[in-house]
């Protein structure tokens, strides 16, 4: 009998696009250029984490040439045929011997860490790979956009001749925002996906990235160059390196 839980973005991978349907890629992948532009950020070598399935990339790769896309799931890096640098690979546990002078995360990336240290390990790993001077920029999703999620919300899809229930909830006491993907064949329950999202605190971040070898250049609200505050739904940070040799 087949494993019922499955690893992530396995079977999610195929349905993927159908759940990112109402995402505007082309108005993300502007707003990230705006940030690069307006905060003069050298991207002559850039490094996408949890790139997933490279719609964000298709678009940011006609800007930016030397573009390499990394992703924990090779079920997901394996639709994208147009990313000629693919690299399935943890966030946490770079291979790279390559230095970039722009590393980025999108779409609540970040979250999928779990733990205080898998974030200080992010931070460290990614300043390993970066030049002087390079820049990380990530969001974050905060609990203002997890809060509706309190007591759970259902959607049911069908694709092909599958139907797939996606229920969504947030604990407040572990702060931890589960989405569950169940697929149903015939009626019979196949398998299941379960994602989990840490929702740390605002001043969680502020402090990790204070111990780091990154200063922050700037922290807004997402999609927007507001000033980020603890109370936003998802902020944006920009960080720079720090110059050992200033």
């Amino acid at each position: 009998m087949p494993q019922l839980i499955k690893k992530n973005y396995t079977s999610l991978a195929a349905f993927y696009p159908i759940l990112m349907r109402n995402i505007d890629y082309s108005s993300w992948a502007k707003y990230l250029l705006d940030i690069i532009n307006k905060y003069n950020l050298n991207v002559q070598s850039v490094l996408e984490l949890g790139g997933g399935n490279g719609k964000l990339a298709k678009v940011l790769s006609r800007k930016i040439p030397n573009y390499f896309l990394s992703d924990k799931s090779p079920f997901l890096l394996e639709k994208n045929k147009i990313i000629k640098n693919r690299i399935v690979c943890d966030m946490i546990a770079l291979p790279f011997r390559q230095d970039f002078n722009f590393v980025f995360a999108a779409f609540d990336t970040v979250n999928y860490l779990t733990s205080k240290k898998g974030f200080a390990d992010l931070l460290s790993v990614v300043s390993k790979i970066l030049k002087e001077n390079g820049s990380f920029t990530f969001d974050v999703s905060l609990e203002k956009n997890s809060l509706p999620h309190k007591t759970g919300k259902k959607k049911s899809y069908n694709h092909l001749d599958k139907k797939i229930v996606h229920h969504s909830i947030y604990n407040e006491v572990s702060r931890i925002h589960v989405n569950e993907f169940a697929f149903y064949k015939d009626g019979k329950l196949m398998e299941k996906e379960i994602h989990k999202q840490k929702i740390f605190p605002f001043e969680f971040y502020l402090k990790e990235i204070e111990k780091s070898n990154f200063y922050i250049v700037d922290c807004l609200e997402a999609f927007g160059f507001k000033r980020g505050k603890s109370d936003s739904k998802r902020v944006q940070f920009i960080l720079k390196k720090v110059n050992q040799n200033a």
